[in-house]
This record gives structure tokens, sequence and C-alpha cells, in this order.
């Protein structure tokens, strides 16, 4: 009797270690994983990752991302409208870039708040904590649109990053 409870309890044990192993039910590390605040995305050979605009209260912002691009190509122009709090379109935004086009040689990262590019937007709507509306237009790639967030410029993150004016 006391060898066919331990045959049981032993018979037990292992479908209750699996079940709270958790192993291929579904755990976090299962799932895609962005360990960034901005947005990632691709079109064509282009990689664009954590997109996001660092903005200040007055509606002044600067568009940031990482670019790669697996074969060469050019980032030709940024556009967006910021969303309103109710997710209704705000004033487009006017966009003041330098160093546009961006001529991307294969297999280099580009971030767009490093100097010599600089995009800045602004509009009435623009505030941290709510997102924008970003179209970026690739010569070969095409055109990607992103829904990206939209950061205080106040964030110590972005100390050293000026949103309003020259920088």
């Amino acid at each position: 009797m006391a060898r066919s409870l331990r045959s049981l309890a032993a018979s037990l044990c292992v479908p209750l270690a699996l079940g709270l192993t958790g192993c291929g039910f579904g755990a976090q590390t299962l799932q895609p994983y962005t360990p960034a605040e901005g947005v990632n995305t691709s079109v064509g050979q282009v990689m664009v990752r954590n997109v996001l605009v660092i903005a200040d209260s007055t509606g002044q912002g600067l568009v940031s991302a990482s670019l790669v691009s697996y074969a060469d190509d050019t980032l030709t122009a940024v556009a967006g409208t910021p969303q309103k709090v109710d997710g209704s379109a705000g004033s487009a935004l006017v966009v003041t870039a330098t160093g546009l086009p961006l001529a991307m040689p294969t297999n280099t990262l580009f971030v767009l708040t490093d100097a010599p590019t600089r995009i800045a937007v602004s509009s009435p709507d623009l505030k941290p904590g709510l997102l924008v509306d970003l179209t970026l237009t690739f010569a070969t790639a095409g055109q990607v649109k992103v829904v990206a967030p939209v950061l205080s410029a106040d964030d110590p993150e972005f100390e050293g990053i000026t949103v309003g004016g020259a920088g």
C-alpha cells in the first residue's frame, strides 16, 4: 500500500512540476518586446527604430529615431499630424528639416537627433503625453506611417537635446 501511494505521489509531481514552470504557455519571454519608449517598424530594406517626438509644452518638437538600411536609400521627407486628447487629428506639423535629403549608405546607423540631421516639428496640438501620426518617406523603400508617442523635453533622458530653435 505504501509503495502504491509513493508511486501515485511521484506520478502527480511530474505534471505539477511542468505546470508550475510555465514553459511554452505564453510566457512573457515568448512575446515581442521593445525595450524603448518609441515604436519600431520597417519598410522595404529600411529598419526604423524607436520613433518618437521630443516636445515641449509650447508645441515645439524634434523627431527622434534610428535608421539602418540593408540597401542604399535616402530619407527624403517627414510629415505628420498630432492627435488631440480625444483622438481626433490636430493641426498638421510644420516640419523644418536640416540634413534632408539624408543619404543612407548600406548598413550605416543614422540617429535623427545627431548632427547634421535635425527634423524640427511644431504644431499647437503637439503636446507631451499624446501621440503623433508620422510619415517618413524614403526614395527607394517608399513611405512608412507610424503612430509615435510624444515625450516631454523636460525628461532627464533628453538632456542636451534642444527642441525649440537651433540646437
